[in-house]
């Protein structure tokens, strides 16, 4: 009795020069957004990790390469109508200032070049290399501050409950731990982000280098952030402690570098030290056949086990070599083609749409107007770290009071002259809790101003103590307010797209609320301010 021979599958001949044409296309079209994206990688320490996530997917593609081998190609058409959805996705992120469509397209159209030569089937077979590319994308500043936020009020209020403990008094404000010796602010860079986003990351690789188990690789993945938290909250008390009995300077400088680099480390030890307590727990134990998942499929199964597999019946060598004849391959010419055709028209496209940012004429915000409403006006200077955090733009803080000492309006203006470096205005929801204030209530308000239609503000009442203080904000570009950060990003994308402009403005209005004063009361009196304030926009931040 003869044995079967097996065939392996094979591409077509033209694949190398197909796709060698459609990488330098897709080079050519993605330039400027790789140069960007290495360029982020290199100088922001939260995203330095991504240097690493396309060379391990390349590595799990390497190792797989002989199951990958095998793996009947089944050119699909649908991977048009991918690329297609990807390119859409492109030509809104870059024309929209949205950095992170614009680099997410690039996995779509990953997806779309592999499903078009490989079909679905081999797409899913890279669907974990394919989705790990995600790390490697800096998540968007409007969710990047929802998260660093909340990691630096968790870390300060552990070390304000745990210093006490020890033996150190603590009063807390916001993200500021007052210690005996000196103030101990948690800023963005202690709290954690760059240890979670880079732990993650190294838990999935560890993950998939050293277990088989799916749901033990998923644990280690979603471990990896609480372990971060723990860490970086003995960290901030490590460091306030040392602070505190030894020497100020342990809180900043090369040794606070050097204490984050130690408790990165601990949170690997720890990370490895989970995966140890489950396999003592949960014994690894040998996978039974029917336990074999698509991904891994033993190194002998051959060309005729896999085509059984997905099509209920086994071929013979006649029927396989008709498989790989059939009209999908062979039409993979004319898709190559319309895939090309594609980029070529988005990059043609792109390149006529990418003239200069528009920057109107505008006044600075040192010349708005220093008296309104009756109210003269007092500069407040911005000190250095909060204008770091702010980031590029002009901005006014300005203490208005009048003659019969009514309570006064702080008015804080921050506009940005470009968002398409991915910075994203900071919403005070974020801000005023790191600054030690506890939100009590928010609601919506519409201010109505002279000569403009009505628009929707945010209304906060936010406590300190026994202060309680009154907060009208609203998001301001081209003549059009919007309490909502998101609604704002979401106009942001469509006047970037429709007017090749990117700019926009916060503004932030505070008055006391007096003992006795309703919230109504003090938000009457920041309406009727707003009311003045808003026909003076338009000269310093353009329609």
């Amino acid at each position: 009795m003869s044995t079967p021979r097996r065939y392996a599958p094979r591409f077509p001949s033209s694949l190398p020069w197909q796709l060698g044409i459609l990488g330098a296309l897709s080079l050519w079209l993605y330039l400027p957004t790789l140069i960007h994206l290495v360029g982020q990688w290199w100088h922001d320490p939260n995203f330095s990790h991504g240097f690493f996530v396309p060379l391990f997917s390349g590595f799990v593609i390497w190792q797989e390469r002989h199951r990958l081998s095998r793996i009947l190609p089944q050119p699909s058409w649908s991977a048009l109508l991918v690329l297609a959805v990807g390119l859409a996705v492109l030509v809104v992120g870059r024309l929209g200032a949205e950095l992170f469509l614009d680099r997410s397209s690039m996995l779509l159209v990953l997806a779309s070049v592999v499903i078009l030569f490989g079909g679905w089937a081999f797409f899913r077979a890279v669907l974990f290399p394919w989705a790990f590319l995600l790390m490697m994308i800096p998540i968007p500043s409007i969710v990047f501050n929802q998260i660093t936020f909340p990691l630096q009020l968790l870390a300060s209020q552990v070390a304000a409950t745990v210093l006490p403990v020890l033996g150190v008094p603590v009063l807390r404000e916001g993200n500021v731990i007052n210690l005996p010796a000196m103030p101990l602010e948690v800023a963005e860079a202690c709290s954690g982000i760059r240890s979670l986003m880079s732990l993650v990351a190294l838990a999935i690789i560890y993950g998939y280098l050293t277990e088989k188990r799916l749901w033990v690789r998923w644990l280690l993945a979603i471990a990896a952030v609480p372990i971060t938290v723990f860490a970086n909250d003995v960290r901030i008390v490590g460091t306030g402690l040392l602070v505190q009995y030894w020497d100020p300077e342990a809180a900043e400088g090369y040794f606070h570098a050097s204490w984050g680099w130690i408790i990165f480390v601990v949170s690997l030890f720890m990370l490895y030290a989970l995966h140890a307590l489950v396999r003592l727990v949960f014994p690894e134990d040998v996978l039974t056949e029917g336990e074999l998942s698509g991904d891994e499929l033993p190194e002998e199964a051959s060309a005729d086990s896999v085509l059984t597999e997905r099509g209920g019946a086994s071929l013979t060598p006649n029927a396989t070599h008709a498989a790989f004849a059939a009209p999908g391959v062979r039409s993979s010419l004319a898709s190559f083609i319309l895939a090309a055709l594609l980029i070529v028209s988005t990059a043609t496209f792109l390149h006529a749409r990418g003239r200069g940012e528009v920057f109107p004429p505008r006044l600075s915000l040192k010349q708005f107007p220093d008296q309104l409403e009756g109210r003269f006006g007092t500069d407040i200077p911005i000190d250095q770290d909060t204008l770091e955090v702010l980031g590029p733009g002009d901005f006014l803080h300005r203490y208005y009071q009048d003659a019969n000492q009514t309570p006064a309006i702080d008015l804080f203006i921050a506009y940005f002259r470009s968002q398409r470096a991915g910075d994203t205005i900071h919403s005070p929801k974020n801000c005023l809790p790191g600054a030690g204030w506890t939100q009590l209530e928010s609601r919506r308000v519409a201010i109505a101003a002279p000569g403009h239609s009505q628009f929707p503000a945010t209304r906060y009442i936010i406590a300190r103590g026994d202060s309680r203080q009154v907060v009208l904000y609203w998001y301001w570009a081209h003549d059009r307010g919007v309490a909502s950060e998101y609604w704002a990003k979401f106009y942001l994308v469509a006047d970037s797209i429709k007017m090749n402009r990117s700019d926009g403005s916060l503004v932030r209005l505070i008055t006391p609320l007096l003992p006795g004063e309703t919230p109504d009361t003090a938000a009457q009196r920041l309406l009727g301010f707003a009311a003045d304030v808003v026909p003076q926009l338009q000269t310093y931040i353009p329609r």
